[in-house]
This record gives structure tokens, sequence and C-alpha cells, in this order.
């Protein structure tokens, strides 16, 4: 049985800013320190006023194992990654084979992902990365960098880009 944690965040003090992106991030696993449930707290917060975003929470394909067989790991997160994703959404996959971005041209895309009002969903795989269904099914494909960091570090800075791309696109001081 998958469990799911559902966040939702609106714009409270807010609320006649009508948000501009409408966002999902569903990622393999959950927060295992303190200061990673407080850095996605901090950029869901800050993302209020600019994004309706729903994150959610996938449990691990291994299922406690230490030694798993990691195409059975990968395809069965896959296929709760891609379990009731909205018609219509823009799904990307986050991959350390996709492409990077500026911060600037990242805005402007997710801006381009999100219009009409169409839902951009982001995908974030385990510690074992993630299976070809999932980069299939995928529209793009976006990687953070080079450099290969663990999944939970990567939802948070997945988190401070689009924050900063909704700066960027309202031009406020944040980016520099």
């Amino acid at each position: 049985m998958v469990k799911y944690l559902s966040i939702v965040v609106k714009g409270s003090k807010f609320a006649s800013i009508h948000p501009m992106f409408r966002l999902i991030l569903k990622a393999v696993g959950k927060p295992t320190e303190a200061w990673q449930e407080a850095a996605l707290s901090m950029y869901l917060l800050r993302l209020s006023p600019y994004a309706t975003l729903k994150m959610t929470e996938v449990a691990e394909g291994h299922q406690g194992s230490a030694k798993p067989d990691l195409e059975k790991t990968r395809k069965n997160e896959a296929e709760k990654l891609l379990k009731g994703l909205p018609e219509n959404a823009f799904i990307v996959a986050l991959d350390e084979t996709g492409k990077s971005f500026s911060s600037e041209v990242f805005a402007t895309k997710l801006a381009d992902w999100n219009q009409g009002g169409r839902t951009v969903v982001f995908l974030i795989g385990g510690s074992w990365g993630l299976h070809e269904d999932v980069r299939k099914h995928a529209d793009a494909t976006l990687a953070l960098g080079p450099m290969t960091m663990p999944h939970n570090i990567a939802r948070i800075v997945l988190l401070e880009q689009i924050y900063r791309a909704a700066m960027i696109q309202n031009g406020k001081m944040y980016h520099k």
C-alpha cells in the first residue's frame, strides 16, 4: 500500500494575488533530516503568493531491503510516480541526463509550460534514480546541474529555483 503525504500551499495574507504557477511536485521518499523539512517549508511558504503547489511523497520501492533489485525498485517507484497524474499536465522528470538551464531560461520555460493554466508536474525519483518509463512519459527532462545530488537535496534545490523563477517573472529583486 502506498502512503501519500500531501501539502497544499495557497496564499493566505496574499489572497488578492492570483497564483502564477499551478504545480505538483511528486517525489520518492521523504526528508530524513529536520533541516530538510525546514528548507522545504520555507520555500513552500515563500512560493504561496505565486504558486498553487501540491507536494506528494510516495514510498521508496525497495521495501526496506538493504540490497534491493535495482530494476524492480525503479520500476516500482515509477509506477507510483506516474499513478494519478492530472490529465493534460506538462510532466517534467528530474534526471541527471536532462537538460540544464540558467535561472532566467528556467523561469521562461516554467511560464511556457504553465501556459493557459496547465499544471506542471515535477517527478523526482528515489536514491536509485528514475526508471526509463518515467523519462518516456515526461514532456521534458530537467537536470539541476552536472553534479549528482541526493534526491532530498534535489527537491530543495528545485523549490528554490521555482521560487527564483517566480521572482524573475514578477520582476522582484531576489534574483540578482
